[in-house]
């Protein structure tokens, strides 16, 4: 392979806390080259830098704010640290958006390594209270703050911002219009025009996903005018990374017999399921995204589903059964490769399970892919990959070459198990780094005696997987497949043989599955259904009945009906077949408890017996001894190891600098996990490291992974040719200017509209729960200034005299489940005097309650639409208003606000507090936000029988939720009453169990 392809217990208090190629020769690795800076000083390369294009990319960054678009793989995460590094000391403040826990911990770590002193990178998350965050941002340094934190600082003016130095963007392709990073890069452009913003990404692809320039709109969201693109056949990379000849060993094995047969079923039924897609929907979706091969990647899933959300009340219930199906056949194809044949025929086994008709599952409501030739192979197949009955032959391409002992088993039950291809690959992987290793022993033990040191040198084997699952089966198959040679088996029959023994065992327990789904109530259920097929129409004959005979033509199949019904199993027979093996298979279990014992997950490598024995667990009540644990434990010898990891993104990059191996296994094809090691080849330049590159020939994988390639290649080639021609504005403002509200001002009536009142900058106060969504951003961004604080009554406050609580469609439902929504409408409707419910739709969805084939002819009390019938009529003075997305909200917000005085923030903040709550309210400046974590707060409040005024007393007097939970019955009710100390008490002593 060359080089060019490899392209509950949270406390209530407060918590602590393109450009020319430059020589091709390599500069030595050192830790300290100095760099002129923009100033006159002198700057000096962090440690994390010692490639050139990784300083190159460092240097531009330094000169001018910009997009970094990096191809993954290459070091993003070191350029970052560099910069970081730079502005480590107190004099600047330096604020990191966008990075998850993981990301936190690998930046702290690199710091540290650079000589970073503490405190280095600081996180202020919902467990730090303002005061806390006050004196962070007045000392400087880095911090890694969460948004929605950062954005209500910013708009309380509790953090400075002109002394911000600047804002660092990771994953800058998450930023869009309504988000709150765009939310927050907007106002620190408009308080601080000499900070820098520098946005960081190495997904290419979403920067060309939607819109028509969407490179250049991702740009103006990030308050930047310049990007700088390296994707891997950049000449600077292409030559740093192809210094040094790749040492990599290809091999392809092919698929197995079943599984080609498998997956060929697998694709079928994809195209079928795109087929039946289009030829419905084809109005409403870009034909051209609806290919088999975009159905491989996540990434479908949730592009099919944006394009028919706008309709989705328009689309059939058939069709969104299909869009889910898709993601369970794209599963399916991940599964067959890394699965083993008894743990993926489980998983069909499951969706059979879960497909059979119930009274919550009608018939027309099952995945129709079951009932094509194409499904029944990949049931059929599956299981006859892990036994077959005794009646039947096994298939002479079967590659196993000792049978599994049948003695344990159910009679009848030929066992099979089949073994993944790779994993026999595998072994003679090792085999052949092991023979490599012998052969050196001798030339290094001369070495050796000459004087020379190799104690850096070692034998250590690393193979990188895709998850953790396929670690831990691959460890137990490396583990026992020594064992099961010696007994005359396959490698793997020791670990398929347990699988299968707790296969069966499986089995068993669906049984019992089986028998509660089709009780005495399963027989009315299938009147129903019964009925129902009846009295409904012949189905049209579509995608799914392609290649089954006509309804009206099988009675002519010699054999009659029958015959040709068992041409192609229904559904119901799959299920039945399920439900007579599993009660064959429990029945002989339970007469058989000594030949099939129960099986632990834990099992030890060495033997073939569980760990849940007297002697295993007698050995935790013994002290812990020194001398004894350094006779058995010890370090590991590098010289000897074999390292198995799943694939971890930028922390790869530390396992290879620390334990640098000698041998790497690339046991799931990863692009970016090859550019690392590309990275680490020449971080390393004298170090020995042998690749060996395994993939599935003619597999799906196969064909992902170069499509990954080509996305990526496609993905720059376009936001390079856009970037030679976007064009963005000099001076653009960055929202509306507020003087447009002097319209809302005009009445033509009094003087022919010469008469104006007295213009004042429309305000709007907004509950910092709120800040979730997308709609203060909106606000803003239209020019009303945004007032966030605490609110006890309301979402939102317009004037004096409006109120709003917002609720989507999703909080509709719950807040009239749990009544919270009549509390809430009764307090508006005492301190204001026109109380607004505002139910707002995602902009993305459709702008109904129900779908068309929901629609019902009788309209019961549990309906929503009852619901809010009833809710108006208790609250007359209550007004409802539907809004289609975030944008009309913010035209009704500023059409309600026209002649309506601006809203105080002081009473605002009074308005539901007790009298004797209201001054140190006032004092403290929201207290209740000052000094207590608001996560728990918000949980606190939504308990039943806490209520606005006794939550503040409940917080006084418990530390955190569990010590709440703990309170007996007397002690709840002494706090806040009998009747709500009897509802938080049942709430928390409520045993889900016991309930039917």
């Amino acid at each position: 392979m060359s080089s060019q392809i490899l392209p509950a217990e949270t406390d209530f208090s407060p918590v602590g806390s393109p450009p020319e190629s430059h020589s091709s020769s390599r500069s030595q690795v050192c830790s300290h080259i100095t760099l002129p800076s923009l100033s006159s000083t002198q700057l000096s390369y962090p440690c994390t830098l010692p490639l050139e294009f990784h300083r190159h990319i460092f240097e531009e960054l330094l000169s001018e704010d910009g997009l970094l678009i990096l191809s993954r793989g290459l070091g993003l995460r070191r350029i970052i640290c560099a910069l970081l590094k730079i502005y480590s000391d107190k004099e600047s403040l330096v604020i990191l958006l966008n990075a998850n826990g993981h990301e936190l911990n690998f930046i702290k770590e690199e710091l540290a390594e650079c000589g970073v002193k503490k405190p280095g990178l600081r996180v202020v998350n919902n467990e730090t209270n303002s005061k806390e965050r006050s004196e962070l941002y007045v000392s400087g340094g880095i911090l890694s703050i969460t948004s929605r934190i950062l954005i209500i600082d910013l708009l309380q003016k509790r953090i400075p911002t002109y002394l911000i130095t600047g804002i660092l963007v990771m994953h800058a392709e998450r930023v869009n219009e309504t988000s709150t990073e765009a939310f927050i890069l907007r106002i620190f452009k408009e308080e601080n025009k000499e900070g820098f913003i520098k946005a960081f990404s190495d997904s290419p692809e979403s920067f060309i996903s939607s819109g028509l320039s969407p490179l250049q709109t991702a740009l103006q969201l990030l308050q930047l005018r310049k990007v700088f693109l390296y994707p891997r056949f950049h000449v600077m990379i292409r030559d740093c990374l192809e210094q040094r000849k790749a040492d990599v060993t290809e091999l392809y094995q092919p698929l197995s017999p079943s599984m080609d047969e498998i997956q060929q079923a697998i694709t079928e039924c994809i195209e079928a399921c795109l087929s039946e897609i289009k030829k419905g929907n084809g109005n409403w979706l870009n034909v051209d995204d609806l290919s088999v091969e975009n159905s491989f990647f996540r990434s479908f899933d949730v592009l099919i589903k944006q394009q028919l959300e706008p309709v989705w009340h328009r689309v059939s219930s058939k069709t969104k059964l299909i869009v889910n199906d898709l993601t369970t056949l794209r599963k399916l194809l991940e599964y067959l490769v890394s699965y083993d044949c008894v743990s993926f025929n489980s998983f069909l086994e499951t969706i059979i399970t879960s497909q059979t008709p119930t009274s919550a599952l009608s018939q027309q409501q099952q995945s129709p892919w079951l009932s094509l030739d194409a499904g029944n192979t990949i049931f059929s197949v599956a299981k006859r990959r892990v036994f077959v009955r005794t009646s039947t032959t096994i298939p002479t391409d079967n590659t196993q070459k000792n049978s599994y002992p049948t003695s344990k088993l159910p009679p009848g039950i030929q066992p099979v198990l089949e073994e993944l291809p790779k994993w026999n690959l595998l072994a003679e992987i090792l085999q052949e780094i092991e023979s490599d290793i012998t052969s050196h022993a001798t030339e290094t033990s001369r070495t050796s005696s000459e004087g020379e040191d190799l104690s850096h040198l070692n034998n250590t084997i690393l193979i990188m997987m895709e998850n953790e699952r396929e670690c831990s089966q691959l460890r137990e198959y490396l583990s026992t497949m020594h064992i099961a040679e010696r007994q005359g088996l396959d490698k793997g029959s020791i670990m398929l043989g347990r699988l299968l023994k707790n296969y069966f065992k499986w089995k068993s327990g669906m049984s019992k599955v089986s028998k509660n789904l089709f009780n005495e109530n399963g027989k009315e259920r299938s009147k129903e259904v019964n009925s129902n097929s009846e009295r409904d129409e012949p189905p049209k004959r579509g995608t799914f009945q392609r290649g089954q005979q006509p309804p009206n033509k099988r009675r002519r199949i010699r054999g009659g009906s029958n015959t040709a019904a068992s041409v192609v199993p229904t559904r119901k027979s799959k299920a039945k077949l399920l439900e007579e093996e599993a009660q064959e298979i429990a029945n002989f279990i339970n007469s058989n408890q000594t030949i099939l014992p129960e099986v632990s997950t834990a099992v030890t490598f060495s033997t073939n017996t569980s760990l849940n024995n007297s002697s295993s667990t007698s050995c935790y009540d013994d002290e812990f001894d020194v001398e004894a644990f350094s006779t058995y434990f010890g370090l590991l010898d590098l010289r000897d190891l074999i390292i198995i990891r799943p694939i971890s993104g930028e922390e790869d990059d530390r396992v290879l600098q620390s334990i640098k191996p000698k041998y790497i296994i690339i046991y799931h094809p990863d692009q970016a996990f090859v550019r690392r090691v590309e990275v680490y080849r020449t971080f390393y330049p004298d170090l020995p490291c042998k690749v060996f590159f395994m993939m599935y020939e003619n597999s799906i994988e196969e064909q992902k992974y170069l499509s990954v390639i080509r996305k990526e290649k496609d993905a720059f080639e376009k936001l390079i040719r856009e970037k030679s021609i976007m064009a963005i504005p000099l001076g653009r403002p960055l929202r509306v200017i507020n003087n447009q509200y002097e319209s809302l001002n005009i009445n033509t009536r009094i003087a022919g509209g010469r008469i104006t009142q007295q213009i004042k900058e429309p305000k709007i106060i907004i509950d910092v729960r709120e800040f979730r969504s997308s709609l203060p951003s909106l606000l803003h961004q239209s020019g009303i200034e945004i007032l966030p604080c605490t609110l006890t009554i309301g979402d939102y406050i317009l004037s004096p005299n409006l109120c709003v609580e917002r609720k989507s469609i999703s909080d509709l439902i719950g807040s009239f489940n749990s009544g919270r929504l009549y509390t809430q409408c009764e307090a508006m409707s005492i301190h204001y005097k026109q109380p607004i419910l505002l139910i707002e739709f995602d902009r993305n969805q459709s702008f109904t309650l129900q779908s068309i084939n929901e629609f019902r002819p009788d309209i019961g009390m549990n309906d929503i639409s009852s619901k809010l019938v009833l809710l108006t009529i208790t609250f007359p003075r209550l007004k409802i208003i539907w809004s289609s997305n975030p944008i009309a909200t913010v035209e009704i917000f500023q059409d309600l606000k026209k002649l309506e005085e601006e809203p105080d923030l002081e009473t605002a903040q009074m308005i539901g507090l007790d009298d004797g709550e209201i001054d140190d309210s006032l004092i403290t400046n929201n207290a209740i936000e000052s000094d207590y974590n608001l996560i728990p707060q918000e949980f606190l409040r939504s308990l039943p029988g806490v209520t606005s005024k006794n939550y503040k007393y409940i917080m006084s007097k418990v530390e955190n939720l569990k010590e709440l939970s703990q309170l007996s019955k007397n002690e709840l009710q002494n706090m806040v009453g009998n009747d709500n100390g009897n509802k938080l008490f049942e709430f928390f002593n409520r045993d889900v169990k016991e309930e039917k």
